[in-house]
């Protein structure tokens, strides 16, 4: 995907809000695998919004990639989009139980909304829990969430991890904490986005044009927001519209594969 211009371009913003309580940490890598494509490697991105008690925003941002990368799944350039899937989930899981060691020792019981997504090999790996989101948008128009609403990641027992596979209509993402989505419908999110993107042809604009229509519409607490380009010539509006055929492309939203219990326990055994 790194051929296509402005892929994995990114910017993000957080907006202080009224519920001092609540600490919102963005994280953004963007980086080449060497194991992937050869010897000039591949495009890999993971971006994680993480709002919620500091100790335990601060223990995801330090914890969740880490467990990720070291998977040897996710370290076999050969992984396929189930094994990617799992190593999020087992490494959200690994997450959770740091969480947990860190109330035990400080009686400290904070909880944490955590949304992930990784690009890797072609595919998005998106994973929430909590009141967060993440949507992507087609330059067919259609719109999808590539993440559902649960329950924190202290409360989950199980954190529902989902897979999207790219293609060259795909315009962008947006990741949002759940005071975000609040405020700002699926639809109005995207909205401002293309319009922003189209006239300013700026991701760093978007992302603030972004979070001041949530924090206008009323968002309670920290407004955090980031926006991932796919492909920049879609969103930017310089790329030809799809043809109606290429509307096949859409209904791969409504078959994004979510990873069920079953599926981790099966592969349990690989990390």
């Amino acid at each position: 995907m790194e051929d296509v211009a402005g892929y994995l371009v990114n910017a993000h913003v957080v907006l202080r809000g009224k519920r001092k309580a609540i600490d919102t940490v963005v994280q953004s890598f963007v980086e080449t695998d060497p194991r992937l494509l050869g010897k000039e490697g591949e495009l890999t991105g993971f971006f994680g919004i993480y709002a919620g008690g500091a100790r335990s925003a601060n223990i995801v941002e330090a914890h969740l990639r880490a467990h990720l990368t070291s998977s040897p799944r996710y370290q076999s350039s050969s992984a396929l989009s189930q094994e990617l899937r799992a190593s999020l989930q087992q490494a959200l899981m690994k997450t959770q139980a740091d969480i947990y060691s860190d109330w035990e020792q400080t009686k400290n019981y904070q909880g944490v909304h955590t949304t992930a997504v990784l690009l890797r090999n072609g595919n998005v790996i998106a994973a929430n829990a909590g009141g967060g989101g993440a949507v992507i948008c087609r330059a067919d128009g259609y719109v999808g969430m590539l993440t559902e609403k649960c329950l924190r990641l202290d409360q989950a027992e199980l954190v529902s991890v989902q897979q999207y596979c790219l293609d060259c209509e795909d315009e962008s993402i947006i990741i949002g904490c759940p005071s975000f989505w609040e405020a700002l419908e699926c639809s109005q999110a995207v909205r401002i986005a293309r319009d922003a993107l189209r006239k300013y042809k700026d991701v760093k604009y978007t992302v603030q044009k972004l979070a001041m229509a949530a924090q206008n519409a009323g968002a309670p607490g920290n407004i955090a927001v980031a926006v991932v380009l796919l492909n920049a010539a879609c969103a930017f509006g310089e790329q030809d519209h799809p043809d109606k055929h290429s509307l096949l492309f859409s209904s791969k939203l409504s078959q994004i594969s979510s990873l069920s219990n079953s599926d981790i326990l099966s592969e349990a055994g690989s990390d």
